[in-house]
């Protein structure tokens, strides 16, 4: 009689047992690793997801990001179309890269090399080796290139890349500032096409490059935002880093110190602490000014504008009416097109300063557009181009463009955004466009 065949010693046994045991508490610590993990990223995700919704509710934030969006891509495609066959310095004259390397990462090439030019690489230099004597650097005011230097370390020397997302943020914040002030006074539809003059104005890519008009730009609208809210302590905070982001910040004083007295009834019995921090905010600038004169030892840096930018101090009127006769002034045909342009906006501009006074605009607004006006007409150009940067500048005059909304057909939207396009290539292309 045969044998039986027994079960295999192995499946019941004891060694095996406890390997099973240890496979299956694996198995279950896995799969509860993974749930935990699950959670958490869902956790993450829905997180995120409320500050998106949240931010999105926010009028203001989604018509700001729809525009900036829109405007950065359209300049991102420019930039890139002309990126191989445009130089990395001046084809023409001494190279101003100012010791500057470009450092891009692959496809970062197409987006950032095309905006690396002129005052750009002054701040770039800044941030990286910091100021020195008689070589022009000590006329730009150091936040902007702090905060080049802060962000180009953390990413590992891309100077480049962080200067353009210091503006490109910073431009975005203008945006949703300049929407909100825009609806404390006016419509919603004035909102809107306001923030659509703005972006579209011929000089208006350069809130979107390495330059510091959209960081001083969103300084002073979030100024003038949180002065209407009476946190004067913010608003003097903000002054205070405007002055070291352009030299035209101290001046924000005049009319955010009378918004100040309008709302204490320009009675001097309330005039507070909170008053004395905003008269004392342009000492910021004077602190940096004293360190360069004292410490620094740049005793000449008064003399840097006219040598090395051709630029001199003039009366507002000087400089007007100087500029207007050598417009006609055969010898300047060169440079016809660029003070066209500068004479048309500056002469907009006036006009539009005016049209607000008789139309009671807000007399903080007003006194600002006029102290802005004023200053940059000081800024006279030594050789043909009569209103150095007079496109560019005029740009930081937001109280202009809520009028524009108001007066100015649509249509010129397309107008100003071609004009802005042509200018924007030749940027690029390292001509001179304010």
């Amino acid at each position: 009689m045969a044998d039986k065949e027994l079960p295999s010693s192995t499946t019941h046994s004891p060694a095996n047992s406890a390997n099973n045991y240890r496979s299956n508490n694996q198995i279950a610590l896995t799969s509860g690793t993974t749930l935990e993990q699950s959670g958490e990223w869902q956790g993450w995700q829905e997180w995120f997801n409320q500050i998106y919704r949240r931010l999105m509710s926010d009028p203001a934030i989604s018509y700001a990001l729809t525009v900036f969006m829109t405007h950065r891509l359209l300049l991102s495609a420019l930039g890139a179309l002309f990126a191989l066959i445009v130089p990395l310095e001046p084809p023409l004259g001494s190279s101003l890269l100012r010791d500057v390397s470009p450092n891009f990462w692959g496809p970062g090439f197409f987006l950032l090399a095309p905006w690396q030019r002129w005052d750009t690489n002054w701040y770039i230099s800044i941030a990286q080796v910091g100021y020195d004597i008689g070589n022009g650097t000590t006329n730009f005011p150091p936040l902007y290139s702090f905060l080049i230097g802060l962000l180009g370390r953390l990413l590992l020397g891309q100077y480049m890349l962080a200067a353009l997302l210091i503006s490109n943020i910073a431009y975005i914040v203008a945006l949703v500032y300049l929407y909100r002030l825009t609806l404390r006074h006016f419509s919603e539809a004035t909102a809107r096409t306001t923030v659509l003059f703005m972006v579209t104005f011929p000089s208006a890519f350069f809130l979107a490059s390495g330059y510091t008009e959209s960081l001083y730009l969103a300084l002073t609208l979030a100024a003038f935002y949180y002065a209407e809210e009476r946190h004067w302590y913010l608003v003097a905070f903000l002054v205070a880093l405007t002055g070291i982001t352009r030299i035209q910040g101290i001046v924000l004083v005049l009319p955010l110190g009378y918004r100040y007295l309008q709302q204490i009834n320009f009675n001097w019995r309330r005039f507070g602490w909170e008053g004395v921090a905003l008269v004392l905010s342009p000492s910021l600038y004077a602190l940096y000014m004293g360190w360069v004169y004292f410490i620094l030892g740049d005793h000449n840096f008064g003399n840097h504008l006219a040598v090395i930018w051709h630029i001199k101090f003039a009366m507002p009127w000087e400089s007007f009416f100087g500029g207007l006769f050598g417009f006609f002034n055969p010898s300047h045909v060169r440079t016809m097109v660029f003070n066209l342009l500068d004479l048309v906006t500056l002469t907009l501009f006036i006009s539009l300063t005016i049209i607000a006074a008789q139309r009671k605009f807000p007399t903080h607004y007003l006194i600002y557009s006029i102290v802005s006006l004023l200053i940059y007409l000081t800024r006279q150009g030594t050789e043909d181009l009569f209103w150095m940067s007079m496109n560019r500048y005029l740009i930081m005059v937001f109280p202009a463009f809520m009028l524009m909304a108001q007066v100015t057909p649509r249509r010129f939207l397309k107008v100003s955004g071609a004009i802005q396009a042509i200018w924007a290539t030749l940027f690029i292309f390292w001509m001179w466009a304010g």
